[in-house]
């Protein structure tokens, strides 16, 4: 410690008194010579108590003793100064070295220019003691390097400097870890019946870590060992991949056996370190005849809605060669299921509902299939399970590309029909909208067009997407094939009977000798289009009187709130009216197949049906979510739709969320896109 100090009362030298981290160390007195302020010089260095100063951030202050009759003692001054006396280290490297591992580093102490000790550790267990030795003309780093023994497996190795004077202790520990394995590694690649006999040539290669010499291999064939060969083939493959082993670590034998099926076995033998001796593998090698398998045993069958899940065990016997699959075949209808070997057990899809089925299984190599294993007779179910996940998606349409129903027209649209249906799978319900357009007189206006096709022309052509959905419609996958206008041209009692007696009607009746397809009468109905409540109310009414057949609500609520019920809508319309269109008006022949584009438009429809709820009356039947999400990549997203999958999720946890509204099932999810 160094400075100046003086008392203005006397041009003597004053004494000073030293506090370190307030702790009194030392009284020097002011007696060097100084040009500062004609006062005195002060330098004194002490030894703070033992020496084991702690490292970190120190307060040394000094006071000035009060020399004549004025005045009193003074704080001069006060710094702080950053020690640490405690040797540092670091782990540089660390490999792989039998019989453990060699591991370099550095370690120093600030208090000698020496080496000093460094104590390796093993899983904070075992330690060594070496000396970290000065390296060249440094002294703030000493290298060292031992090799440390250490069996296979994940270990953490830690090191650290010993302390040799000042300081509070040992350095800090540097740790990291090492994988180690001693044991030796190698491949065994072929075995081949040796060319005009039945002998078995066996390939391969091994090498031991803890030796660049060959090493032995065993090898046996069914249990027993038949050889013990030296791997030391040349294989320069091996010798680029570790070119430390040198080049000749191949090995093969060749043994007498049968002509049967063999299972050979090889093991490389283990040299010094590591755990044990390592296996290679196993391979089976064919019988020179090998016959089919025996029967699988079939050990169950359960019947699902257009499938059924088959369970069985593995042959006893394969035949003198491994069987690699299994198929399963369905009676009556021969659905056909082929699994790998590992398999016991598949789903058989595409089944009719509510039907006998029975099942055979049998195993294939390389001869040919087993004799076959049987199931008992079981019933498939007879109708869909309840959906409680996202429903499959399928594909709706807006109908712009028809005109006159010609010959090339009605067979675009039973290509279409097919299409759709080859689309969705057994085991599930499908809800299909084409939608048309607007109604005008005699007929219809598809929608974003000037293009008007008369009901008889629109007739034939859904019959013809009718005919080829019926064509290419999976077992146990119903569908309702929905027929939709909409309330922005003509809205009346009138063109809603129309719509039913001119439109749906007459298709119902072409389908009714289509089993799993029904047909029925949709709007598209919107408070933002031309149609007011009154119309569109009407519209529905001459609809439900014109026909027996149920109708699919699939329109918007714009405007509606998504937050409370009983609120008003755009343009004159209210969340009762809305309900009144989605349910109100035919309990048990509407469907709400609402338009959920985004997040809100599902709280919309939460809303609308408890705005029914609270009036006692039915919560709306909802059949799932209406996307646009392909129609609106079509035109190159000017539009936003959520895709089906998410619309699903959105409407059924809208529903799940209110007492009053939840449902076992939400069927439908059917995405739009457009026909140009």
């Amino acid at each position: 410690v160094s400075g100046w100090a003086r008392d203005p009362d006397t041009a003597g030298k004053i004494r000073v008194t030293v506090w370190a981290d307030g702790v009194h160390v030392g009284t020097p007195t002011a007696n060097l010579a100084s040009s500062v302020n004609n006062g005195y010089g002060y330098d004194a260095t002490y030894k703070i108590g033992t020496g084991m100063i702690p490292p970190g951030t120190h307060n040394i202050c000094v006071d000035g003793y009060n020399a004549g009759p004025f005045g009193s003692n003074r704080r001069l001054a006060c710094k702080s100064i950053a020690t640490d006396y405690n040797p540092k280290s670091a782990i540089t490297s660390i490999t792989r070295q039998s019989p453990g591992y060699l591991v370099t580093g550095w370690a120093s102490d600030p208090d000698t220019a020496g080496p000093i000790h460094a104590i390796i550790t093993t899983d904070g267990k075992s330690s060594v003691d070496v000396v970290a030795a000065r390296l060249g003309r440094s002294h703030s780093r000493h290298i060292f390097a031992i090799i440390v023994p250490a069996i296979n497996g994940r270990h953490s190795v830690c090191a650290y400097g010993v302390n040799v004077s000042f300081g509070s202790g040992n350095g800090a520990a540097t740790c990291t870890t090492i994988l180690l394995n001693f044991n030796p590694a190698g491949a065994f690649e072929h075995v081949v019946r040796a060319p005009g006999s039945t002998d078995l040539r066996v390939t391969g290669w091994a090498l031991d870590p803890d030796t660049t010499r060959p090493i032995a291999v065993r090898v046996s064939v069914d249990g027993k060992v038949v050889g013990s060969p030296v791997a030391a083939q040349p294989r320069p493959d091996i010798a680029m991949r570790y070119p430390v082993y040198g080049p000749a670590h191949g090995f093969y034998l060749r043994t007498r056996a049968s002509d049967g099926e063999h299972r050979v076995c090889v093991t490389a033998v283990n040299v010094r370190g590591g755990t044990g001796d390592t296996s290679l593998g196993c391979r089976i090698i064919n019988a020179v005849h090998p016959q089919v398998p025996s029967a699988p045993t079939v050990t169950g069958a359960t019947g699902g809605y257009g499938s059924a899940i088959v369970t069985w065990t593995a042959p006893a016997r394969d035949g003198g060669a491994p069987w690699t699959s299994y198929t399963i075949t369905s009676s009556p209808d021969g659905r056909r299921v082929t699994v790998l070997s590992r398999n016991l057990s598949a789903t058989v899809t595409g089944l009719g509902s509510n039907r006998h089925y029975s099942f055979n299984v049998v195993a294939n190599n390389v001869a040919g299939s087993s004799p076959a294993g049987h199931s008992r007779i079981i019933v498939t179910k007879s109708i869909p399970p309840p959906q409680n996940t996202p429903a499959p998606i399928s594909t709706s349409r807006y109908i712009r590309n028809i005109t006159v129903a010609s010959a090339a027209e009605v067979a675009m649209m039973r290509r279409e029909g097919a299409a759709d249906a080859a689309h969705n799978p057994s085991g599930h319900a499908y809800l299909i909208l084409l939608d048309i357009g607007g109604q005008a007189a005699g007929g219809v206006v598809l929608s974003a067009t000037t293009r008007f096709v008369s009901y008889a022309n629109l007739v034939k052509d859904v019959n013809a997407y009718v005919d080829g959905y019926a064509s290419a419609q999976r077992p146990s996958a119903p569908v309702v094939i929905a027929i939709g206008t909409n309330n922005d041209m003509d809205v009346s009692a009138a063109s809603g009977a129309s719509w039913a007696r001119s439109a749906v009607n007459p298709v119902a009746a072409h389908a009714a000798r289509l089993p799993g397809l029904r047909i029925v009468g949709a709007n598209d109905i919107e408070p933002g289009f031309r149609g007011t409540y009154a119309q569109t109310n009407a519209w529905l009414r001459g609809y439900l009187g014109a026909t027996s057949l149920p109708f699919v609500f699939n329109g918007s609520a714009d405007g509606c709130a998504w937050t409370a019920t009983a609120r008003a809508c755009n343009n004159g319309w209210t969340m009762a009216g809305l309900y009144q269109l989605s349910a109100g008006a035919g309990p048990g022949r509407l469907v709400n197949l609402p338009q959920i584009y985004n997040n809100t438009m599902a709280a919309q429809w939460k809303y609308i049906s408890l705005t029914g709820v609270g009036q006692r009356r039915p919560r709306i039947n909802f059949g799932g979510a209406l996307t646009e999400w392909t129609a609106c990549a079509q035109v190159g997203g000017s539009c936003g739709s959520l895709t089906g999958v998410n619309a699903w999720r959105q409407m059924w946890a809208q529903l799940q969320s209110h007492p009053s509204l939840r449902v076992a099932s939400l069927p439908y999810s059917t995405d739009l896109r457009i026909d140009r």
